[in-house]
């Protein structure tokens, strides 16, 4: 029987669908979720497009809270219950996990060409030490990834939602010379936005996505490279605090559409040096190996990965 995994982006779904332990990757399909007035209904469009008519379970990666039986994906208000999923396209089975959950049960799955080193250290990477993945893109969350008995687990993590630390919010406002009103939790001054925002509030024109504030940096554009490099210290500043609060030892793994952009632009070198900074004046740890995630179907690999470790 099919497997139908589904990756629940803010702004696209990607679905694919697995037999025999393996994904059937010319059965993979995105669709933008503008086009769609709910989960179901993509799924339904899915289905059909792919001529299936019967599975046998489902296994959802959400951008947002997952409780045991819900989810809902945090920037547009999509719920997704449990049994309602079951009763509604006669599955068996329905698993719900976070979205950088997945990624972080995917992380064994992943080869050498799914992973790109940002920051190499003396010790190499150790699936069998803590590990962390990180997630830049519209929002901003983590995935703290354990090994139990050969198998991993993740915790569940809402770390976008807590406090910005004083190191970062200090970088931000000497650089503005004013408060951030638009920063109430960490992710409102690290996800995208958060970049697109303080560029407009440091240049006083018009705001403009956070990869257009990338391309202009790569362009030369020199307004663009002082607030992309100012944005990469204050991300680099909060992955060091996030090395204290979950320990990694055997790595920190990227992930999303804007740590990506932002590795590819004039600022990578401040990122990683930051990196490479000790955590605090009381802490010796030395760096842990740094990676970012290159494969597009990772979460899909980590549904995948989730429904199997539960049978």
């Amino acid at each position: 029987m099919a497997l139908i995994l589904a990756d629940v982006g803010g702004t696209n779904v990607r679905f694919a669908c697995a037999r025999e332990g393996a994904i059937q990757s010319e059965l993979t399909r995105r669709y933008q979720n503008d086009d769609y007035a709910d989960f179901d209904a993509a799924l339904e469009t899915y289905l059909a497009q792919i001529e299936l008519e019967t599975a046998s379970a489902l296994s959802v990666a959400v951008a947002g809270p997952v409780t045991d039986q819900k989810a809902r994906l945090t920037n547009r208000g999509w719920e997704f219950h449990t049994e309602a999923l079951a009763r509604a396209h006669g599955l068996q089975r329905v698993y719900l996990l976070n979205d950088l959950s997945a990624l972080g049960y995917a992380l064994d799955s992943l080869n050498a060409d799914g992973l790109a080193p940002v920051l190499e250290t003396e010790a190499p990477l150790n699936g069998g030490d803590q590990r962390l993945v990180v997630g830049v893109g519209t929002g901003f969350n983590v995935s703290p990834v354990l090994s139990l008995a050969g198998a991993a687990v993740c915790l569940r993590a809402e770390a976008g939602l807590g406090s910005l630390p004083s190191r970062v919010s200090r970088l931000l406002e000497e650089y503005l010379e004013s408060p951030a009103p638009w920063v109430r939790c960490a992710e409102d001054a690290v996800r995208g936005p958060g970049l697109a925002e303080l560029h407009a509030a440091a240049t006083g024109k018009p705001k403009i996505d956070a990869r257009d504030v990338i391309a202009a940096a790569n362009g030369g554009d020199a307004e663009a490279v002082a607030s992309v490099k100012v944005y990469a210290r204050m991300l680099g500043e909060l992955v060091l605090d996030l090395r204290l609060l979950y320990m990694p030892q055997g790595g920190i793994f990227m992930a999303g559409s804007v740590v990506r952009g932002l590795l590819d632009s004039p600022a990578r070198e401040i990122f990683i040096e930051t990196l490479r900074a000790p955590p605090s004046a009381k802490s010796t740890l030395a760096p842990v190996p740094v990676s970012l995630i290159t494969q597009d179907e990772a979460a899909l690999l980590g549904c995948l990965a989730f429904a199997r470790s539960l049978g």
